[in-house]
């Protein structure tokens, strides 16, 4: 038995790839269960949309991008908490926490919005997860490139390629997608706030579904308290929302009359102030 045994540790073993040693080394480390979060955040979204036939399908991948995202930021949140970025020992903590890291905020949004569709998989607010699908798209690339592509067991030309491919592709397109991303959560925060709230609200009323009527005026309710603190946070938001404004008033002001206007100019002010009265 002696003989056998030393007979098989003598033979020697395969030599471990480069790519495999590296990848070997990165499941040990929180950041590549980040960029498998992405990705998957990635893959579940272009699934949802091919899944066009299928309401079934969509609302389970719906329910798999919220779950893969909400990862990513609990990830990056827990760096955080260890660091003593993050200080969650109290409510005021949390909330100043809330008021200044964007991470908090799309955790908490995607975190409620997933608790809500796992409660009834029809709570689904359309184009909540487009702007954090954007953000993951970009993560997944620069992961990609700066961590697994050198590694990659391909040509070194072919390496430089893509490396140049991905770089130009960041470089000329990241600020346009983070506008896009930004206009999606406008576009998402007015559908949400003045179509989708006020049916779910008389719904609420009118029909006998009270969980499921809870559940997505919850959900509605989450994603414009969201919206608020990325208004209030990013002073980008409020310049493409006036931008956005001032286009409609642009095309109101040669289809409506005077009296229509005043009416305009007053639902504006309404929305306004109900907007800077709901609480963060």
């Amino acid at each position: 038995m002696a003989s056998r045994t030393s007979s098989r540790t003598s033979i020697p073993q395969r030599p471990i790839p480069p790519f495999m040693m590296m990848l070997r080394s990165r499941i040990r480390q929180p950041q590549f269960y980040w960029f498998l979060g992405h990705l998957l955040t990635v893959y579940h979204f272009i699934r949802f949309h091919l899944s066009l036939f299928s309401i079934s399908s969509q609302k389970y991948h719906y329910k798999m991008i919220l779950a893969n995202i909400s990862i990513t930021y609990a990830i990056v949140l827990y760096q955080f908490y260890k660091s003593g970025q993050l200080k969650l020992n109290s409510w005021e903590n949390f909330r100043k926490n809330l008021k200044t890291l964007d991470n908090l905020q799309y955790f908490s949004m995607l975190t409620i919005l997933l608790l809500c569709s796992l409660f009834n998989d029809s709570v689904i607010i359309n184009g909540s997860t487009y702007s954090v699908v954007i953000f993951s798209l970009f993560h997944c690339l620069n992961y990609f490139k700066e961590n697994l592509l050198p590694f990659l067991p391909i040509q070194v030309l072919l390496k430089n390629v893509i490396n140049e491919r991905i770089n130009n592709f960041i470089i000329h397109y990241n600020e346009q997608f983070l506008t896009i991303a930004q206009l999606f959560e406008i576009i998402c925060c007015l559908r949400t706030g003045l179509i989708n709230l006020p049916i779910n609200l008389i719904k609420l009323v009118i029909t006998r579904n009270f969980q499921i009527s809870i559940a997505k005026i919850i959900a509605n309710l989450s994603y414009i308290w969201f919206f608020k603190l990325r208004f209030i946070q990013n002073k980008q938001i409020p310049v493409i929302l006036n931008g956005v404004v001032s286009r409609i008033d642009g095309y109101l002001d040669n289809v409506l009359n005077e009296n229509m206007k005043l009416k305009w100019n007053n639902y504006k002010v309404a929305v306004k102030s109900l907007f800077w009265k709901f609480p963060v």
